[in-house]
């Protein structure tokens, strides 16, 4: 089943790509000329490094009170069935 979600997801997705790109070509939204110009990538200290260092410490924060509120023990309960008690 997983094989076959993939490859109709697949040709579902190339098709609507040719399909997108011959509407761009139909109304001559194709540009001719371009004009891009390719800059290096470097690491830099910005303001989505910052983001993902307060996100980071945030996701911290949440998995450690997960744990120690009972956390485990919870979703332990959740897996046993209905009527069985813990030991």
């Amino acid at each position: 089943m997983a094989a076959f979600l993939l490859a109709s997801f697949y040709v579902a997705m190339a098709g609507a790509a040719l399909i997108v790109e011959a509407i761009f070509w139909i109304f001559w939204l194709v540009p001719s000329e371009r004009a891009a110009r390719v800059v290096e990538a470097s690491v830099s200290w910005n303001y989505t490094t910052w983001l993902n260092i307060v996100f980071l410490l945030l996701a911290a924060a949440l998995v450690w009170r997960f744990l120690k509120t009972g956390g485990p023990e919870m979703l332990r309960m959740m897996n046993r069935p209905v009527g069985q008690h813990a030991r």
